[in-house]
């Protein structure tokens, strides 16, 4: 009997997690490990921050949600968009998920058939291109190059009308650029002119050095709007993300959620619940990522490695490394192997330039990242 293998699962590999994971290895064989690759990080809200769910966990038996999430924390978070963005989004539109990727599940699965086009910026977060291809769509790459400094804006999109959706990070990973409000507007009202479905991937807003940033929803309501806990409310391991749907898609998506997933995860949703009540607490953690930025970004030249822009959002810092190399993923395997020093190779953003490039995750502790730049000193000066 034939073994059946689907063709939409032969994606490729995930190079930063396949490095993360052996650099996990390697730590428990007693290697010390500097790390800059795993886009997370590594602070952690304060402790009674998790007292609510504690007492859900001690007191009750933790039993499902509603399969769109609890409704105090949809109005919450409906709150803080009007706060934030002096948006109005209606809390009844707010989807709670299994992190952000249940949300691009679902995105995908409500407002794309098989053989639609999605618009994708390059370089990009590896996973869009693997989920495109696992659901049968097609990807177009809307290439952001070197010669034009990465710059993701309007001039980019408009050379595309014949596409069925378009896939933004704002900020982008891996660059930290972030996209300019004026350029927000202009790509939105574009879309919505040309029946473009914009899936809009804000999950690293609040990391924003600038306080530049602004929501596709605002200026296109039927975005999909794509957030989560991981990256700003520092919850990456719980699981707990969010979409805000379209009036059109809601029927769909309602259907859909629980059929998928059952229900977000209770205990998570409750924990994400306290998050927003520490604003001051996360801009401050912010801050630190900030810091961190600029120690990279004033030191990393005179070793080699020559930052494409100054980040302006994300904890991430794209490098050109064609000083030291010419094969950015040989550089990584090499610089884990024999100094225990973790970095993300460009080829994992991009098929075209990534092997010039190298990306750098900030959002571990200051000390660490110093220990990071001398270890770096040492290798190649």
């Amino acid at each position: 009997m034939n073994k059946f293998l689907s063709k939409r699962g032969q994606v490729s590999n995930f190079i930063v997690m396949d490095l993360f994971e052996e650099a996990q290895i390697l730590s428990k064989r007693g290697k010390e490990i500097i790390h800059f690759e795993a886009g997370q990080p590594t602070a952690k809200l304060p402790n009674f921050a998790f007292k609510q769910a504690l007492n859900k966990i001690k007191t009750t038996n933790v039993s499902y949600t509603s399969p769109l999430g609890l409704s105090l924390l949809k109005k919450k978070i409906s709150n803080y968009y009007l706060k934030k963005y002096r948006a109005k989004v209606n809390p009844n539109r707010i989807i709670i998920t299994f992190g952000s990727s249940g949300a691009f599940i679902l995105a995908f699965l409500s407002a794309f058939d098989k053989g639609d086009t999605i618009g994708v910026t390059v370089p990009n977060y590896p996973a869009y291109k693997n989920m495109i291809k696992a659901f049968d769509l097609k990807m177009k790459p809307i290439f952001c190059n070197s010669k034009k400094n990465f710059e993701y804006n309007f001039k980019n999109i408009c050379k595309h009308k014949n596409i069925n959706g378009l896939l933004i990070s704002n900020p982008l990973n891996p660059t930290g650029a972030i996209i300019k409000k004026e350029e927000i507007k202009k790509i939105s009202l574009f879309c919505k002119k040309n029946n473009i479905r914009i899936i809009a991937d804000e999950i690293y807003h609040g990391i924003d050095f600038s306080n530049n940033s602004d929501t596709f929803f605002k200026y296109n309501n039927q975005t999909i709007i794509i957030n989560s806990f991981s990256k700003y409310f520092l919850l990456t391991g719980w699981r707990v993300g969010w979409l805000v749907c379209p009036d059109n898609l809601y029927s769909s998506i309602k259907n859909l959620a629980p059929n998928l997933f059952v229900a977000p995860p209770t205990i998570s949703q409750y924990v994400a619940i306290s998050a927003l009540d520490h604003d001051s607490y996360l801009k401050k953690i912010v801050k630190t990522y900030e810091q961190n930025m600029h120690l990279l970004y004033e030191n990393l030249p005179r070793i080699g490695f020559q930052p494409v822009i100054k980040p302006e959002g994300s904890f991430y810092l794209y490098a050109d490394i064609t000083k030291i190399s010419k094969d950015s993923q040989k550089l990584c395997k090499s610089l884990l192997k024999k100094y225990g020093l973790v970095l993300t190779p460009g080829i994992d953003f991009d098929s075209i330039e990534g092997k010039k490039y190298v990306r750098f995750c900030y959002s571990y502790p200051k000390k660490d990242v110093v220990k990071g730049i001398k270890k770096l000193n040492s290798i190649f000066l």
